[in-house]
């Protein structure tokens, strides 16, 4: 079947892939022929089984066919939408392995031949992308756009963005997982309806996902024209321990904890090229990293979270994939798929937050399908030490958490509203025509479009009576809605779903950005204070408007910064999965088998005691 999936390329693509991989992944070799065909299709597997060459190469090969023919037009042709800008960067480097690759295969087979390398064009568009490139991109359109879900929907809002927009053939979304049960995939379904509409056609639709359920909702979110759902059956190997460096948590004091934590994990370490201690908060990351900085020496740990810059994010990924980093400190920041090469295994610090993401977490050690993924869990208290047990034993069942997009998601409706009517006029008929295409809209009724854009019209005002200036003129009437510039200048100041988190910005005396602080933080810091960021120490010499300026200093009386996020709750169905593990646990104290049944949880001698104890304690 290898040979067969491969037959669908040009030669070239084909000697390169076999010369430079092998055989293709029992994802590629399903996927290939799907896509090829123009159907739209959803991947879902493991990390580390080539989803994303499976949906990029079918186009590579074809745009590469169209410019050596001399027919590839200077239009923009496929659109990849990522739900992390970091992503895009790596995206871009991935893409010119294969293009590199097939360029040299052209060059051994006619070292004439013109090069069709530097034809094909990709460019990133998102919040980070200078101004000069987005100049250039209207007047040269690439031929691959890189992209994210709130950069997709300001180009829907411009009249240059929906010009460059209006050529796509296919959309590739990347991270589905990471998307479907949140507002912002919401935001991109509609999104992606609305590019449909100024196409003229539906867009293909690719996308890529790691393990989810049910597969076959998660189709009918992708696309409501029929999907073909590509999921081989795969069976990763995996290694779960929970253990524990101290023996009774209860003797700890606050800060003994993170250092006993330090020492067990740097131990863990020595015999690893590189790792990934994951932890649940910024904070933490940065207080893992200080102490085991201390007993490793500077530079043995760094820090990898959000409010880090790109700048500095990038640096740490780059040290990662070169081997020159041995432990990296990180929250969900690390979950998705940027390229940091091969991880030997992987530590989670507490209790993780669900089994998605512990799943997530663990792929990220042995990346290969057939390599051991190793995850050594480190419970902090005592109810740590029962519950991580739960959640390895849950992992190895496979028990994911189905997903659950949200419905009737009227406030990111009001937000396109706005959009669409900030470039052209348009009726409600528009709006029907459009919402049955998105998932999440489906079930959302003319009336309920009605009320909405009453509402942004200026109805239903203040109580207090305060004048509220209309975001869009709607007719009742004749049912048509228009725009103006204050239409523009609110979807594009307020579009997405991603709160506005009040956050300052850290940089040095000569500017350069470090990240960002919360701002109660900064409310409670004084002139001199010190902070951990990014696993670096740093002394505040001013407090602006904004701006937090500081310079380096030295450790010794820094502290992490604390920031301020929403408490991620366990869903129904792992609760119920916990339940039942729990009642046999208190059948097993009945029958004095109690520290057997807490040893097949994973549980090493320490932490079976430990919950063992806390068991016998509520009885």
């Amino acid at each position: 079947m290898s040979q067969n999936s491969l037959a669908i390329f040009d030669s070239l693509t084909a000697d390169w892939f076999r010369h430079t991989l092998g055989k293709p992944t029992a994802v590629q070799d399903a996927a290939w022929p799907a896509i090829f065909s123009g159907v739209h299709t959803l991947v879902s597997a493991p990390t580390g089984t080539g989803k994303t060459l499976s949906a990029f190469l079918v186009f590579i090969d074809r745009f590469l066919a169209e410019a050596r023919s001399g027919t590839l037009k200077e239009e923009l042709k496929l659109i990849y939408i990522s739900p992390l800008k970091s992503l895009a960067g790596d995206i871009r480097e991935n893409l010119r392995c294969p293009l590199n690759g097939i360029y040299e295969e052209e060059r051994k087979q006619n070292p004439s031949a013109e090069s069709t390398f530097s034809k094909l064009t990709i460019a990133i568009r998102t919040g980070d992308t200078p101004q000069k490139e987005r100049r250039n991109m209207i007047k040269h359109p690439p031929h691959i756009l890189i992209t994210t879900p709130e950069s997709l929907f300001l180009m829907l809002t411009s009249q240059s963005g929906k010009k460059i927009l209006c050529t796509a053939q296919t959309v590739i979304i990347d991270e589905l997982h990471a998307l479907i049960d949140s507002k912002r995939g919401a935001h991109l379904m509609l999104s992606l309806a609305r590019l449909d509409e100024l196409c003229a056609k539906p867009l293909q639709r690719v996308g890529l996902s790691a393990t989810m359920k049910p597969l076959h909702l998660a189709a009918e979110y992708l696309s409501s024209d029929p999907v073909t759902v590509i999921a081989p059956a795969m069976q990763k190997k995996v290694q779960l321990e929970v253990t524990s460096p101290w023996s009774d948590t209860r003797l700890l004091q606050k800060d003994s904890i993170w250092h006993e934590l330090a020492g067990t994990v740097v131990d863990l370490c020595k015999g690893s090229r590189s790792v990934i201690a994951f932890v649940e908060g910024r904070a933490y990351a940065e207080k893992l990293a200080y102490h085991v900085n201390q007993l490793a020496g500077e530079g043995f740990a760094r820090t990898h979270h959000g409010s880090l810059s790109k700048e500095q994010r990038f640096e740490v990924e780059n040290e990662l994939r070169n081997g020159n980093l041995r432990l990296l400190c990180a929250t969900s920041s690390m979950e998705l798929g940027i390229d940091v090469g091969d991880i030997d295994q992987v530590f989670q610090i507490g209790c993780p937050r669900s089994i998605s993401s512990t799943m997530q977490r663990l792929g990220r050690a042995g990346h290969n399908p057939d390599r051991v993924s190793v995850m050594y869990i480190f419970p902090r208290t005592a109810t740590e030490s029962l519950y991580c047990g739960l959640t390895a034993q849950v992992v190895r069942n496979g028990e994911l958490e189905d997903s659950r997009p949200p419905r009737l998601c009227l406030d990111v409706l009001a937000q396109h509203l706005v959009s669409m009517a900030a470039g052209e006029g348009y009726d409600l008929d528009d709006v029907m025509a459009i919402l049955p295409r998105a998932y999440p809209f489906k079930s959302v009724t003319r009336e309920d479009v009605k009320d909405v854009l009453c509402m942004l019209a200026g109805d239903f005002e203040h109580e207090r009576n305060i004048p509220v200036r209309p975001r869009l003129l709607y007719d009742r009437i004749h049912e048509h809605v228009e725009g103006d510039s204050y239409s523009r200048m609110l979807a594009i100041s307020v579009g997405g779903t991603i709160p506005d988190k009040g956050l300052y910005a850290v940089k040095t005396e000569n500017g350069v950005k470090l990240g960002e602080v919360d701002e109660e933080f900064v409310f409670e810091a004084r002139i001199g204070d010190k902070f951990l960021l990014g696993a670096f120490a740093w002394q505040i010499n001013s407090i602006q408007k904004d701006t937090v300026v500081v310079a380096q200093s030295s450790m010794y009386g820094a502290r992490p910064p604390f920031y301020k996020a929403e408490i991620i709750g366990r869903r129904l169905q792992t609760g119920i999965a916990f339940g039942k593990i729990l009642g046999r646990l208190s059948n097993a104290l009945e029958k004095d088998t109690l520290l057997q049944e807490l040893h097949q949880l994973g549980l090493d001698d320490t932490c079976a005691q430990i919950a063992f104890d806390l068991i016998k304690r509520q009885y």
